[in-house]
């Protein structure tokens, strides 16, 4: 057997090597946890933006936006809510012009966002290289309100996108990861989304009177 001789001393000078990294973990964890939590009050709010039409026609112009309200946001970066999209088509016959709602669709959404620790600097807003960039999951869903002790949220999950968050410029990209089901196709492949600041000028005033004119 080895015969271990260790000292009060030894043990004294190994826990002053590991304190300062110990010390360091505790403030690098506990700065992130605070700073994540400033972060994810940020999210909540109501999103718009006008996208590229999923049913395009030749000869016929066809507008195409969506409202994303963003709610719940917990310390953790999840957050729920609800989107509406729209597709109306414009056209003249006789001098005639027309319109027809094509696409009048409704969701409700489960996102993430991941939080990461970045260097405190001055940042201009509304230049996309200075932003702190946060990436993260949307799950489309058909309900959330589901028999949970039966069934995963998964189960209900109709697409998944990727989240790219522009945290300066309050600006959420969109990429389509997945379809889970093969007739989901009411949603573009991508889109982007701007949050409301209570602007009169800004994307969600515009797309609400132009495509929502009966939204309250």
């Amino acid at each position: 057997m080895c015969n271990l001789n260790i000292s009060l001393e030894d043990i004294s000078n190994t826990i002053s090597i590991c304190t300062p990294f110990i010390l360091l973990i505790w403030f690098y964890y506990s700065q992130k946890q605070s700073l994540s939590k400033i972060y994810y009050n940020q999210i909540d709010g109501i999103y718009a933006g006008y996208t590229i039409p999923t049913t395009p026609e030749e000869g016929r112009f066809t507008k195409a936006g969506m409202i994303f309200n963003v709610r719940d946001t917990d310390d953790n970066g999840y957050f729920k809510g609800e989107l509406e999209y729209v597709e109306i088509r414009h056209w003249t016959n006789n001098h005639q012009i027309y319109s027809e709602r094509i696409i009048e669709a409704q969701y409700m959404f489960l996102g993430n966002v991941r939080f990461e620790l970045s260097l405190d600097k001055t940042r201009h807003p509304f230049k996309q290289g200075e932003n702190r960039v946060y990436t993260g999951i949307l799950s489309i869903v058909d309900r959330l309100d589901f028999q949970f002790e039966e069934f995963k949220i998964e189960d209900y999950s109709s697409a998944e996108y990727k989240i790219t968050h522009f945290r300066e410029m309050q600006v959420m990209k969109f990429e389509l990861i997945k379809k889970h089901r093969p007739e989901f196709a009411l949603l573009p492949n991508s889109f982007t989304l701007y949050k409301s600041i209570g602007f009169d000028f800004e994307p969600y005033t515009s797309v609400k009177s132009d495509l929502f004119p009966n939204l309250s």
